[in-house]
């Protein structure tokens, strides 16, 4: 007996053939859907990478580059070591030099990638570095500000006893002229003795600023003609009209008048000296402020100095007090503000500034 072989029918196979057509579309068109999701996703992804406040490099094993949101590289150069995405980096705190020639402090980390290589983060913290080396100066400075002042206190009484006779021995040997050079001298040394004390005195009081709005540019004029820089020292005032600082005239007035000063002496022996004041608006935490630097071409100071210039009684200086940078930190730390400076020995110096703006700036 001959087996008959059933033939498929047609129809079934065309209502199979058009599920299967179907089925292939709706797979087509999720997967075109997942591939624009994850090409946005990508893409807020990069976004974001690219907007976040630090550098990051993904270094293969072999430590070729994979990926990184600094793609045109950063401008200005490390000053110790190799940079972060080649072999040899340190990790740790790291001074960075920008191509204007400011230095800034970054922290970098190094994690191994999930599939092999490294992850190199790099992080800006020289605000947090800056806030917090001029937190340990301020409490440094309030206790030898509370000796100081104690100090002067005591001094200060026989002190103007001995103004007192000086100046009536100055005038009983007004007709005997070896004598009488000799009680002036002795005159003018207990003079220098009274400034200082008053001076210490000065710095180790409280400060209460009375704030108000401050026009950084006409303020700046003002200070530098009361300097008689205009006709000392070729300067150049680039701080923009708009630009103003919420403080106490009077108190940042001192500030500015002791930098220009500084400015000056260390100006002396220059062959073509000048300053450049400059400002620039920056934002921290929400809040805006105003960025002052103060910059001269003179003779610098010492890399070994620099850490101390703030200290009470140290000068750079011959015959100063030494008291103008530190009584400078206090006005500036009791306004909530940041003082800093940078120097290089025969290059210059540049004091940098920065205080809270006035609310119409």
């Amino acid at each position: 007996m001959t087996e008959v072989q059933a033939h498929p029918d047609p129809r079934q196979l065309l209502e199979a053939f058009e599920a299967f057509t179907a089925a292939s579309e709706h797979l087509q068109v999720r997967y075109e859907a997942l591939q624009s999701q994850l090409g946005q996703l990508q893409g807020e992804l990069q976004t974001v990478i690219e907007a976040v406040p630090f550098a990051i490099w993904v270094l293969a094993e072999d430590g070729s580059l994979r990926f990184t949101n600094r793609p045109h590289g950063l401008e200005g150069r490390f000053l110790q070591d190799p940079p972060p995405w080649e072999s040899g980096s340190p990790g740790g705190q790291r001074r960075f030099q920008l191509a204007g020639g400011r230095d800034l402090i970054f922290e970098e980390e190094r994690r191994s990638a999930p599939h092999g290589g490294t992850i190199v983060t790099l992080r800006d913290v020289t605000e947090a570095v800056l806030r917090a080396q001029q937190a340990t100066r301020e409490e440094r400075l309030e206790a030898m500000g509370r000796m100081a002042a104690e100090l002067a206190h005591e001094i200060r009484n026989p002190l103007g006893s001995l103004a007192l006779f000086s100046g009536m021995l100055v005038e009983d040997l007004a007709d005997q002229a070896g004598p009488l050079e000799l009680a002036r001298k002795m005159q003018e040394g207990v003079g220098r003795l009274n400034r200082v004390v008053g001076n210490t005195l000065a710095f180790s009081r409280d400060l209460h600023p009375k704030a108000g709005a401050i026009p950084l540019r006409r303020f700046w004029e003002e200070a530098l003609r009361s300097t008689t820089l205009a006709e000392a020292v070729p300067w150049q005032n680039q701080i923009p009209e708009q630009a103003s600082w919420w403080g106490d005239p009077d108190l940042l007035r001192q500030v500015a008048q002791n930098l220009l000063q500084n400015a000056i002496r260390a100006l002396e022996d220059s062959e073509a000296p000048r300053i450049v004041l400059a400002a620039m608006e920056e934002r921290l935490e929400e809040q805006p402020c105003w960025h002052v630097t103060l910059s001269d071409n003179g003779c610098g100071i010492p890399a070994e100095a620099l850490s101390k210039v703030f200290d009470p009684f140290f000068s750079t200086f011959g015959g100063g007090t030494g008291l103008g940078l530190a009584v400078c930190h206090r006005i500036i730390v009791a306004h909530g503000g940041l003082l800093f400076i940078e120097s290089q020995m025969g290059r210059g110096t540049t004091v940098h500034l920065r205080l809270p703006a006035a609310a119409n700036a």
